[in-house]
Parts: C-alpha cells; structure tokens; sequence
C-alpha cells in the first residue's frame, strides 16, 4: 500500500457521522435506559410510601379496640398489601410503640417499615444486586375530646364555614365535619377562629385566621362522628294549638308561658318567660324581634312542620336546656324528616344559649355579635357557618349535661 494511497484514506470524510453514531448509540441507549430504570424506582418508592401511610393509619385504628401487636400488624399487612405492597420483595416492621422519631414510646402511636428489594434491569450491566427501597410511617390515636360543632353532611364543601367578618371563640371544644370535601372545614376571606382542634373526614382548608391551641396541625382524614342525638324520640306533635302564639302589646308587656303546640309559628317581641317544658313550634317561624327579652330553664323548642328560626342582633336570650329526661341537653330540636332550611341566629352580647343546637337536616348559620363564651352552646346540624363574631362555650358540667366526644381520631403524624 504506498503512501499515496493512506494519505487519501486519512483524509476521506465519507461516513463520518455514520461512524460517530455507531459510536454513540450506545451511549444513548444506556442513557435512556437509566433514565427509565430511575424512573420505576421512583414511582416504586412513592407506591410503597403510599403503602406505609395506608398501613400505619390502619393498626393506629385497631388502638381503639385492641393492644396486641400482633393484631395492629395484621391490620397493617392487610391494609399494605391492598394498596400495593408485594410481600413477596420485602419485610414489613410494625413497632407499638415505635422504637424511632418523635413519637418513639408513645402507646397511642404505631410505626409502619416497609421495605421491597426490586432486581436490577439495565442497571445490572454496571452494578450487581437488588435495589433495596423503603416506606416508613407512624400513626397516632388522639383520644376523643369535647366537640362543640359538629357537621353531620357527608360530602358538602365548607360543611363548617367561618368567613366574612366572623371572629370565633371556641372555649375548650373542637371543631369536626363529618364531610369528605377537600375543604370539609373551611376558613375563608377575613374570618377568625379559635379552637383546640379541628378536623374533619376529608380536608381543612384554612387561611392564618385558623388558630389551634392543642394541635398543631388540622386533623384530617378523621373518622366520622356519628350524630350523637340519632336515638332521641322526636316530641309528640299532637294536641290543640295554643290559643296565642305571638306575644307583642305595649314596650312593657310580659308574659309568662307553658309548653304546647305553637301553630304558625312562635313570635315573641316584648318579654316573655317559658315555663320548663317541650314547646312544638308547628309551621312558620321561631321568631324573636329586637325588642324581645327570652328566658327559660329547662326548655325545648321542637321545630316541625317546616318551621325555621330567626332570632334578632339585638334581643335579649337566656335559655337552658332540660338537665333530665329525654330531651337533656337539647335546646333546639329540628324535625329530622324536615326539608333542608336555614336557622339564622343573629347573636348578641347578651345571648345565651345553653345547651344543643340540633338540626340534623338543617343548615345553621350564626351572624352578629355574640361574646359570651361562659356557657355551654353545642351545635349539631347538617351544615354550619359562622360570619360573625361568637363566643362558645363547651363546659356543661354544671348543667349536668353530657359532654359531646368525638371520637378517636387517627392522625399520620410522620
């Protein structure tokens, strides 16, 4: 081969680019593939962390009836491998109370390892042996506490709402939706509100305006709350209608008044005292007007027939529910086969409400000024919003009321 000839050789550039493929094709063959592979690892990982959450969650929920490991692990196993999780490439640890984090020694806690060895695709040609990933979670039972709202709708959106102006004190008592919605709970715009906790089954969705003493966070994905009224016999609706059922007159008028049956509705508009009793308000409205001053002990107001409440800024409200007998606790009592209806109570600084709100086909909505927070007013209806400023208390020991548990909520708490 003479010189001549290599010269041309070297210096031919036909099929350059056909050689630098050939070079570099595999190059980008094991990039794509390492991409890939990353990528499954990646999505295997969150599988199993999803895994883990879904498992701790479950034995946190066996607390409640049961302290043997052996069944929180059980129920772990159960809930990991239905959400994704493949014994067959790993180990599950359940520790009760968990060894690590922080809540390492808390009874009321469950830590959740899972771990899934996965064999090695392209990744094999440079390195040997199984890809090890992890998933690691605790769950915590909070043990039930005094709820004093409580929504009972199942999927509305703000099934608790504290919007507009509202600015709510709750002294010792929590906030719960029984509501699936991603804001189950919601604070909005320029409301406030003070609680210990709040929860809810599905989300909480709050603005700074939230503010919680006891927990840190929002408790979400709560169990529901079964309506704690469900069992309580409705009042009979039988019986004559009360002769007078709007009290007005002069600025200096009272009254005093038993239980019965109140016909189209219950106005009251100068002063008026009930005696202790169950009063039927059939049809039309619960209606107190500014210059109303309502007092009674041992009452219940029974609403049927369609019949709502519209309570006045500024009347003048001392009511308490029964401490006895069927209706002890319930201060307001809505017909539970009665369609869905707004109650308006327009609070004041001189309300006082003592006892439950129970309206579980309704919609309760507080407006106005309402800063008394000494007593004991619980409210239990279908939906619940607040939009302006209220005081609520909780402590009903001295009435002899029971208190109002949520029950035990299951928080992942790492």
């Amino acid at each position: 081969m003479s010189l001549r000839f290599v010269r041309q050789l070297v210096d031919c550039r036909r099929g350059t680019i056909a050689i630098f493929g050939a070079l570099l094709m595999p190059i980008a063959i094991a990039g794509f593939g390492l991409g890939a592979e990353a990528s499954y690892w990646y999505f295997a990982q969150r599988k199993l962390q999803n895994a883990a959450d879904v498992a701790a969650y479950a034995a946190a929920a066996q607390l409640r009836t049961s302290r043997n490991v052996d069944t929180l692990s059980e129920a772990a196993l159960a809930a990991a491998v239905k959400t994704g999780y493949d014994t067959s490439l790993g180990s599950m640890t359940a520790d009760w109370p968990p060894s690590t984090g922080s809540f390492a020694g808390n009874s009321n806690a469950v830590e959740i390892v899972l771990q899934e060895n996965h064999p090695r695709l392209f990744t094999a040609i440079f390195s040997s042996g199984d890809v090890s990933l992890g998933g690691r979670a605790v769950a915590r039972l909070q043990q039930g506490s005094p709820t004093c709202i409580l929504a009972l709708d199942r999927t509305s959106s703000g099934a608790v709402t504290f919007t507009g102006s509202s600015d709510v004190t709750l002294e010792g008592c929590n906030v719960h939706a029984n509501s699936t919605a991603d804001d189950a709970v919601r604070v909005s715009g320029n409301g406030k509100v003070e609680t210990p906790c709040a929860s809810a089954v599905g989300n909480v969705s709050a603005t700074s305006g939230l503010s919680m003493s006891s927990c840190s966070s929002p408790i979400e994905y709560a169990e529901a709350v079964d309506d704690p009224f469900a069992d309580v016999p409705e009042p009979s609706t039988n019986g004559p209608c009360e002769p007078e059922n709007d009290f007005g007159g002069p600025p200096s008028s009272s009254y005093t008044i038993s239980e019965g049956r109140y016909c189209g509705g219950l106005t009251v508009r100068r002063t008026v005292t009930m005696n202790p009793g169950v009063y039927v308000i059939d049809g039309g409205d619960l209606k107190l007007t500014s210059s109303s001053s309502l007092s009674g002990t041992g009452v219940t107001l029974y609403l049927t027939n369609g019949a709502t409440v519209s309570i006045s800024g500024t009347s003048d409200v001392a009511l308490t529910a029964p401490v006895s007998g069927d209706y002890q606790g319930i201060l307001i009592f809505v017909d539970r086969n009665d369609p869905s209806a707004t109650h308006i109570i327009n609070g004041s600084s001189s309300m006082a409400l003592n006892g439950a709100i129970y309206a579980p086909s309704g919609d309760i909505k507080f407006a106005g000024n309402s800063s008394g927070g000494e007593g004991c007013t619980q409210i239990v209806a279908n939906t619940v919003e607040f939009t302006g400023d209220a005081g609520i208390g909780s402590d009903c020991t001295d009435m002899g009321f029971n208190d109002l548990l949520n029950d035990q909520l299951v928080q992942l708490v790492e």
